[in-house]
């Protein structure tokens, strides 16, 4: 499995490992909406007294410190106090934090965004969720990027198998990254790596032949007899 461990933030002066590239291109719409900004109160280190929303497939949430935040949704946090007086404040824009990695003062970075451009975020969000219902469609979905050697393997044990699959690039196809997420923790994995298969509504993570063939025959077939030679059976992956 395809893995990037997630150091444990401590403090303003934290020791967040620097978003990969992959990561950054994962960042939503949001990161070239509006101005980057210092807002009028301090957005460092855990962020408590602060009320934090963040969104997923499933809608908004609210959290009160950066560590109930899900790492995957840390790159789009509206940010807000409840100190600010009603002159300090915008009824037609939000300030959104990109909660990931701060800089070398221990600070966030910070952006003034339309708020309904937030609001519309998280609605896209959802969208991508209700489109996507493979246990209705019966299909396969390898969700991978392009430099991940285990996603490959994967894609080309179904091929052997003469199975037919969408590929979902998490980095380069928007709303694929949070469409694996709903998938994986619906089905009660929490997704740190890749690949992420759905084989008709049965979600595995990382790579592992047998169990690619296992659900392939429990869920229609096409998992006993490949069409040519399969590699053996192995696991692995990326941890994102």
């Amino acid at each position: 499995m395809c893995l990037v461990s997630v150091l444990a933030f401590a403090g303003c002066g934290g020791d967040d490992a620097p978003p990969t590239e992959g990561q950054a291109a994962a960042v939503g719409d949001l990161a070239s909406v509006g101005e980057v900004i210092d807002p009028p109160f301090a957005v460092c280190g855990d962020l408590e007294g602060l009320m934090l929303t963040w969104f997923d497939a499933e809608g908004a949430h609210t959290a009160e410190r950066r560590t109930d935040v899900p790492e995957a949704a840390r790159a789009e946090v509206r940010v807000d106090s409840l100190s600010l007086s009603p002159e300090e404040r915008d009824a037609e824009s939000v300030f959104v934090a990109d909660l990931r990695t701060p800089d070398a003062e221990g600070r966030y970075s910070v952006r003034r965004v339309p708020r309904e451009a937030f609001e519309a975020r998280a609605r896209a969000a959802r969208e991508v969720a209700s489109a996507a219902s493979p246990a209705a469609s019966g299909e396969i979905v390898v969700f991978g990027a392009s430099w991940c050697g285990a996603c490959r393997q994967a894609e080309a044990h179904l091929r052997s198998r003469g199975v037919a699959f969408v590929e979902r690039d998490i980095e380069s196809e928007p709303g694929a990254r949070e469409d694996m997420i709903r998938r994986a923790r619906a089905a009660g994995i929490t997704p740190n790596g890749i690949p992420v298969i759905d084989i008709r509504g049965r979600v595995m993570q990382g790579f592992d032949a047998q169990a690619i063939d296992r659900a392939l025959a429990e869920t229609g077939g096409a998992g006993t007899t490949p069409s040519s030679p399969s590699p053996p059976p192995a696991t692995g992956g990326v941890t994102i």
